[in-house]
């Protein structure tokens, strides 16, 4: 209790006194020359050991790119065969010919000649197409002219309309030949193909599977050597609702200015003994 009022009595007087002028006046504060207002650098030497400078990121892109959709992937044909994604050839030579074809009958047409075993029937499909256009032409021809004639009667003139039948030679030549073997149940068929600057035998081998209508597994590609023209043959299994399994062999042939699939078909258990023929 003492203590606390000295105390009291102490701050009072300080107080009395401050109000009073009795303590000095506090000094002014100091004058500052003009270089001393100046930042003072520290050289890096100076600094401490410690203190390492901080690096200056780069900047960051804050920009978000909006997504993109992919290109879209091309759709393959299902019904195109692509045979290079299968099977590469097989070099091979062909082999030496022993069979004596005296008797055999040779067959031209309009873009290859043939030669077939004699006891092979053959039908020629493009003739048989031919003789079939000239007499839709000839029919077509004869009504109109009678069209005409009755059309001038209706009219009371007589028109002068000729029976002219067109001329068909201008048809770009082509070939379909079939053979059969009745007893074997064997075929040959020879068709030429339009051959244009890019036709290769893969594009040929390509199109003639890709128009084949009967189920079949592809077994051997083979490209030979030393024919006189381009030339490559695919062997198959094949099946056919009729006749049961069965063997193909395909030749694609590329000549100068056109091009040719040779198709030889016969039964499994002939293929063999059919394959020299072939």
């Amino acid at each position: 209790m003492l203590r606390s009022i000295t105390v009291f009595f102490l701050s009072l007087v300080i107080l009395l006194t401050a109000a009073c002028g009795l303590l000095p006046e506090p000094a002014p504060p100091p004058q500052l020359s003009a270089t001393a207002l100046l930042p003072q650098a520290t050289a890096l030497s100076e600094l401490p050991p410690t203190w390492t400078p901080v690096p200056t990121l780069p900047p960051t892109n804050t920009y978000t790119p909006s997504p993109t959709n992919p290109p879209p992937t091309p759709t393959l044909d299902p019904d195109t065969f692509n045979i290079g994604a299968i099977m590469t050839p097989v070099a091979i030579t062909q082999t030496v010919d022993t069979i004596d074809k005296t008797t055999w009958k040779r067959i031209e047409g309009q873009t290859a000649v043939i030669l077939i075993p004699p006891t092979y029937e053959e039908l020629d499909f493009a003739g048989i197409f031919i003789e079939m256009m000239f007499g839709i032409m000839e029919a077509f021809t004869e009504g109109f002219t009678e069209f005409t004639e009755d059309l001038g009667e209706e009219f009371g003139a007589t028109p002068g309309a000729t029976q002219e039948i067109p001329d068909l030679g201008d048809l770009p030549p082509f070939d379909f030949i079939l053979a059969v073997e009745e007893t074997s149940q064997s075929a040959i068929i020879l068709i030429n193909v339009e051959r244009g600057p890019d036709t290769s035998t893969e594009n040929l081998l390509n199109q003639g599977l890709s128009d084949s209508e009967i189920e079949f597994q592809l077994i051997t590609r083979e490209s030979i050597n030393d024919a006189p023209f381009p030339m490559e043959r695919v062997i198959l299994d094949v099946e056919d609702e009729e006749l049961g399994p069965g063997k193909q062999v395909i030749y694609v042939i590329l000549g100068d200015q056109m091009a040719w699939n040779l198709v030889f078909t016969t039964p499994e258990n002939l293929f063999e003994q059919n394959l020299p023929v072939f």
